[in-house]
């Protein structure tokens, strides 16, 4: 387990709500309506660089866009574009930012620095609640702040 998973369970089992990784300031505990192994799911994906946490499970068809260029992929080819993205752009820190959900649909907001990159990455994550499970249905990645 990476020091920054044994870090955020931690923090989940002292109380402390939903963490940004790697000790950040707190933030908004996460919505009632979506359990905090889903934003765990995500914290740690982008954290530890791994996009089959992310995708497990997914929707049918998951949109990705990096940078503007904006695709629908099955699972399988969503898996094999985030892994080509996190090698290209291993991680160095992920912060969580915001977190906002209704009853079907969880947003998850964060900046992504990255080994070799003096631009924090801007994440947009959503969620989608079907039969009860929530699915990785879209994930965004955009240039964000210095």
């Amino acid at each position: 387990m990476t020091p920054v998973r044994v870090l955020f369970l931690l923090l989940l089992l002292l109380g402390g709500g939903v963490t940004a990784a790697c000790g950040q300031v707190p933030i908004q505990e996460t919505p009632a309506a979506v359990p905090d192994s889903v934003v765990e799911r995500v914290v740690t994906a982008f954290a530890d660089g791994e996009a089959e946490p992310l995708l497990t499970p997914a929707t049918d068809r998951v949109e990705v866009s990096l940078f503007g260029a904006r695709t629908f992929y099955s699972r399988a080819q969503a898996f094999y574009v985030l892994r080509e993205f996190f090698d290209a752009h291993p991680p160095a820190d992920f912060q969580l930012s915001d977190i906002t959900a209704t009853e079907h649909s969880c947003f998850v907001q964060g900046q992504y620095a990255h080994d070799g990159g003096d631009i924090s990455l801007q994440v947009y994550v959503r969620l989608a609640a079907r039969d009860e499970t929530w699915r990785l249905q879209e994930v965004r990645i955009d240039e964000g702040v210095e």
